[in-house]
């Protein structure tokens, strides 16, 4: 088997791991920086500490994860797996959003054509997979 389909799922989970930790990072340490480029406004200052748990602490705690799976060998599958439904989701919800309701700016066109990336990228994983 070529060494491409040999190693690419570890690679692309441990990618996403370090841009998932990055992005949590980033949403734990000036979330407010973020949601104004995103366009996103909030009723309170409430909400920033919402923000920091789910785009900070979650994500952190997901890429960490999908580190772990790009490590041990038995957990690439269901990393890969998890890839695929995360960014299945992320892709037909952000859809909805830009292609149905028209609400988008330059940077959410940005995440969702990288959303769009990912997904391809995570099928071909799952394929490289089974090529095994």
């Amino acid at each position: 088997m070529p060494t491409f389909m040999r190693t690419f799922p570890a690679v692309l989970l441990y990618l996403n791991g370090v841009i998932y930790l990055w992005v949590g990072w980033l949403f734990i340490n000036d979330p407010q920086t973020w949601l104004e480029a995103l366009g996103i406004s909030l009723r309170s200052d409430l909400g920033l500490t919402d923000l920091r748990a789910v785009y900070g602490g979650f994500l952190a705690g997901f890429g960490v994860f999908l580190l772990l799976t790009g490590w041990k060998s038995d957990w690439t599958g269901p990393g890969v797996w998890l890839l695929v439904l995360t960014y299945a989701g992320l892709v037909a919800a952000r859809s909805w959003g830009v292609l149905v309701e028209g609400e988008y700016n330059a940077l959410v066109m940005q995440v969702y054509i990288a959303e769009w990336v990912s997904l391809v990228l995570s099928i071909l994983a799952m394929f490289c997979l089974h090529r095994r």
